[in-house]
């Protein structure tokens, strides 16, 4: 167990430390010139049973951002108050927060008793009972103590031992390491070292570690916990890891150590808790410091909902970092005010990710709110009610490893695509929403000869359009044909200019052997680039066929050739002579008809003869 001191300046918290280890916390020489706590301060309880580790934190408003980094929610608190004092102004702040914190058990130690009479001691302590009503101290036990006497320093010893017992179980061990570093040193002969609190997870010797945020990563040599050797450290943890493979000047306290590489998180979503006591409204852009376990940064505090936050209320809050926090679903920060006078407020991390969209529109608001839902199962179910959810995002901000995912999403009606996990509701309202726009502007435009992929303004992700549209197809849905999408019984209508053209072709197409476009032109008075475009419109309509970039037939009369090929095949392979003299038609439009009938796999060539192999759709069929 690990224990937190708390309490204002001067309250005998680091005295306390002392009598209970036999540890001088104070380790700075200023502090012994001051005699006053500055930076955070270590001590263990020696002896059998469950391992006591104590966080001297100091106790002028002026270190709070010391306080900070000295405090974890699954640590057990120590408040501090002096009986000739009373609860001072630090005792409320550092009250606060531990309760912004997170942290949910504690004590209180009421010292300096030897200096003040038994009337005075019980007025402190109903001072006290006004301080802690509705916290989490509430109903703790308020034990007496002074410096030198020590059947008072053995009473509050066997409460913290009787308090001691494990702070994690296995659930809590298998998340993703992470432990935040407040102190960086380097031994002789052993190189490395850095301390801090596990947050989450565990970690064992020789396995690796990542440094945020310099990206650095190193390998575990060595490990203390609790001040003794050991193998293994976990959740809660007092941990002094001997790292490999890193300097010292890689390492800084609010770093952090992970088991896995992470950029960190430039904005973090928190339910912030504006403490009772801060003097004005918070209002919306408002700068502010962070603290977040040992790291600190300042940032904008953007409001998601009104323009303001009164004290003592609640409310959904973007916090965006001028540096990039390691913060994680679940974690508690501290927000002070620009000026760092007072702690503003804090509370939990609901939402990490780096949502598109304007900061208040409503779909990036309702995609905040599905997370808030409670556990991951009601946030997934809520999500997929918005639309797709991005699966390495999800799994992120909740820590779930691949098969935790997987078994969460099993049994649910949803499917991974794509990296995005698509609820089945939503994937069958995008196939209703393609079909019935496509089958809408076909009906609007009888000459739309098709639509393409990005020509569909129905709300369908882009990563998603191309497969719902192969789906519609593949169920008959929809037709495709040359990278186009129409209603399978539509049939493109020929505009009047369309029309008015086809007529002019009819004549001179209607033979077996029609002249070349070039002809076509000369005939017509037509430039045969303007012809070749305007014909593209009849041939994707099937009005033509476009046997190669100098003729076109009417679709019967290649009908007509392809049944003297297959009169011709019926008897065995045949040449281009045969064809040519089977059908009357010139050589050069022969062996061009037979080119065009091999593409489309009607025929098959083998050195100079051919063999139908295919059915006659094939000629009419668009290539694709």
């Amino acid at each position: 167990m690990i224990v937190t001191l708390a309490g204002h300046v001067d309250h005998g918290k680091t005295t306390l430390v002392r009598e209970l280890t036999g540890t001088d916390t104070d380790r700075l020489a200023e502090e012994k010139r001051r005699g006053l706590t500055i930076d955070l301060g270590f001590a263990y309880l020696p002896g059998d049973g469950e391992p006591i580790g104590f966080v001297d934190v100091p106790g002028h408003h002026r270190f709070i951002h010391n306080m900070v980094a000295g405090v974890a929610a699954m640590q057990h608190a120590l408040l501090v108050i002096a009986a000739d004092d009373g609860p001072m102004p630090q005792s409320r702040e550092h009250l606060q927060i531990l309760e912004l914190l997170g942290v949910r058990e504690g004590t209180v130690a009421l010292t300096k008793c030897d200096r003040v009479t038994p009337a005075r001691i019980e007025a402190v302590r109903e001072e006290i009972a006004r301080l802690l009503a509705g916290s989490f101290l509430e109903n703790a036990p308020i034990l007496e103590t002074a410096a030198g006497d020590s059947a008072r320093i053995a009473a509050l010893r066997a409460r913290l031992q009787a308090s001691a017992e494990p702070r994690s179980g296995p659930a809590e061990e298998q998340r993703p390491f992470r432990l935040a570093v407040d102190r960086v040193f380097t031994l002789k002969g052993s190189g490395v070292v850095v301390t801090g609190t596990v947050h989450a997870g565990a970690i064992a010797v020789d396995e690796e570690v990542h440094v945020f945020p310099t990206g650095r990563r190193a390998r575990v040599r060595d490990l203390r916990v609790q001040n003794q050797p050991a193998r293994r450290a976990s959740i809660g943890d007092r941990t002094a890891i001997n790292l490999a493979g890193v300097d010292s000047a890689d390492l800084a306290r609010g770093h952090w150590l992970s088991a896995h590489p992470d950029p960190g998180h430039a904005s973090i979503v928190v339910e912030l808790r504006v403490l009772d006591d801060f003097p004005r409204a918070v209002r919306h852009w408002t700068p502010v410091h962070v603290y977040h376990a040992t790291s600190h940064t300042t940032a904008r505090l953007a409001l998601l909902d009104g323009s303001r936050v009164e004290p003592g209320a609640t409310a959904r809050a973007e916090l965006v970092l001028d540096q990039p926090l390691l913060a994680k679903r679940g974690d508690r920060i501290i927000v002070r005010d620009h000026a760092l006078e007072r702690t503003l407020g804090g509370g939990g991390v609901l939402d990490n990710r780096a949502l598109p969209g304007r900061r208040r529109s409503q779909s990036r608001l309702r995609n905040i709110a599905a997370v808030g839902a409670g556990d991951a199962g009601s946030a997934l179910d809520a999500l997929l009610e918005i639309g797709p959810v991005q699966v390495e995002s999800f799994r992120g901000l909740w820590d779930l490893t691949e098969p935790e995912f997987a078994a969460l999403v099993s049994g649910r009606p949803a499917t991974a695509r794509q990296g995005l996990l698509v609820g089945d509701a939503a994937w069958q309202q995008w196939h209703e929403a393609l079909a019935a726009e496509c089958r809408e502007r076909h009906a609007g435009d009888p000459t739309l000869q098709g639509l393409r992929e990005n020509d569909f303004d129905a709300v369908v992700p882009a990563a998603f359009r191309g497969r719902v549209l192969a789906d519609l197809v593949a169920d008959g849905t929809l037709e495709q044909q040359a990278g186009r999408f129409r209603p399978a019984s539509h049939r493109a209508a020929l505009s009047a200019a369309e029309r008015a053209l086809m007529d002019r072709l009819q004549p001179l197409l209607d033979q077996r052997q029609p002249p070349s476009l070039g002809d076509i032109g000369r005939e017509l008075r037509i430039p045969l680039a303007r012809l070749q475009g305007s014909l593209k419109p009849l041939v994707s309509k099937g009005e033509l066929i476009q046997i190669n970039d100098k003729r076109v037939y009417l679709p019967r009369h290649v009908d007509d050739l392809a049944t003297a090929a297959e009169g011709l095949s019926a008897r065995g392979p045949f040449s281009a002579r045969d064809f040519r003299d089977a059908t009357g038609i010139g050589r050069n439009v022969a062996i061009d008809l037979l080119e065009f009938f091999d593409a489309r796999g009607f025929t098959r060539r083998q050195g100079d003869e051919r063999t139908v192999v295919g059915e006659r759709s094939r000629l009419r069929a668009k290539v694709r």
